[in-house]
């Protein structure tokens, strides 16, 4: 795939990924490409200029600007951006996609000062997270794996997708929205598609954080969502191995010593 076609298909999984007070603007088909995202609350803006390199490192560049950011305070936001820049790895599918979601958009969102103490009523319990996993023949369309990415972000999802032979598909968040994920994913065209989780409830002790996907104040408290892509069956195991749910492919004949 041509460079200005890949980059196409990031600045529109990027632009599904905004909050409704976000706004992306960038011109097609010019090198060097110039992408800006403003944050309607915040009034900052985040500059990203990408030249006919990419995706090599060098060929990106990235600015923040905003009223409230003075001449001191811009020098420390170059700093933590080359921080930012330092992790890139071009091989990386949808690099510019990964970087701006879980790095360069939390830099808009604008700062709130501290509530006023007050006497109320303590909060519901947050609600459970559920989880559901998938598994298919195989997962390589470009299609269905960029339709993955867009999805969670629209549904504040944390979970993976394995690429190659078999297709796995695991995803965690509020009940209805895992419900809707389902429904989509099942309407797309697929060869063996088989629901080895439902849409179940997790107990386990790590289910408040991980539900809730990056950024907290996101999305009324749901986050932008934390969706990867592995590439082997045992970058899956280790995935639900930190928390504590390998027996889920294991149960299914999928990592065992035969893998």
């Amino acid at each position: 795939m041509a460079a200005s076609e890949t980059l196409d298909a990031e600045i529109e999984l990027i632009a599904s990924s905004l909050l409704p007070e976000e706004s992306l603007s960038s011109p097609p088909l010019s090198w060097p490409r110039e992408i800006a995202i403003v944050n309607a609350e915040s009034q900052r803006t985040l500059h990203i200029r990408i030249a006919e390199e990419y995706p090599k490192r060098q060929a990106v560049t990235v600015e923040v600007k905003g009223n409230d950011i003075g001449r001191d305070a811009a020098a420390e936001w170059s700093k933590r951006i080359n921080g930012f820049l330092d992790s890139w790895e071009e091989s990386e599918d949808f690099p510019l996609y990964q970087l701006a979601t879980t790095h360069l958009l939390p830099l808009l969102a604008p700062e709130t000062a501290p509530p006023a103490p007050k006497i109320t009523a303590p909060p519901p319990p947050p609600p459970i997270p559920h989880h559901a996993l998938l598994t298919s023949h195989h997962l390589l369309s470009s299609t269905k794996r960029k339709n993955f990415l867009a999805l969670s972000s629209q549904l504040s999802l944390v979970g993976f997708s394995k690429v190659g032979h078999p297709g796995i598909y695991y995803a965690v968040g509020d009940k209805d929205d895992l419900e809707e994920w389902m429904r989509e994913v099942k309407s797309w065209n697929w060869l063996a598609l088989r629901v080895r989780v439902g849409v179940e409830p997790i107990r386990d002790a790590e289910v408040e954080l991980e539900g809730r996907g990056k950024e907290s104040g996101a999305r009324g408290g749901k986050g932008r969502g934390d969706w990867v892509e592995l590439k082997k069956i045992g970058d899956a195991l280790e995935w639900l191995k930190k928390r504590g749910r390998e027996q889920m492919l294991l149960d299914i004949g999928i990592g065992g010593s035969s893998e």
